[in-house]
């Protein structure tokens, strides 16, 4: 392949990245995108309680698929997002925001009625740490919120 036809290549494939919104960009580096089925390495299931999860730590490699299954035990709707610091503070505005109007469900979390279970698959990106959440107002400030530790070896 000559130089013009390399450089044409490369400089359509710059062009086609810069019409990707940066923040999905870093997003997906960072971490994580949502996962298939098939890709699934274990299962994690979590309890929501009114104003706490049962689990507040958990550890997971870079690059694996979880398949998160999360049951609603409290009497109040709650939420079940993933995200770094940054996706989580801006979540929490969007709630505050809506405050009473709900959220749908959505690619890195999930919303549950009182009673019940939904399943959300999730691929982590990078080493570091990212949080789960939950964004109802004034279930975040209250504390309902947990570490998820991604490594490279983590088990």
């Amino acid at each position: 392949m000559n130089f013009d036809r390399k450089m044409k290549l490369a400089s359509m494939a710059l062009l086609f990245l810069l019409t990707l919104p940066v923040p999905a960009l870093v997003q997906a580096a960072t971490f994580g995108h949502t996962g298939k089925a098939s890709q699934v390495g274990r299962t994690i299931r979590i309890t929501a309680l009114d104003i706490r999860f049962d689990k507040i730590r958990l550890h997971v490699r870079a690059g694996e698929t979880i398949r998160f299954i999360v049951t609603n035990k409290g009497q109040l709707t709650h939420e079940f997002i993933i995200g770094d610091a940054r996706e989580q503070a801006e979540h929490e505005q969007e709630m505050k925001k809506k405050a009473g109007m709900g959220m749908p469900d959505e690619p890195n979390g999930i919303t549950l009625k009182p009673g019940q279970t939904k399943t959300l698959i999730w691929t982590f990106g990078l080493e570091g740490e990212v949080e789960f959440a939950c964004h109802v107002p004034g279930h975040y400030a209250a504390g309902m919120v947990g570490k998820i530790f991604v490594g490279a070896n983590t088990k």
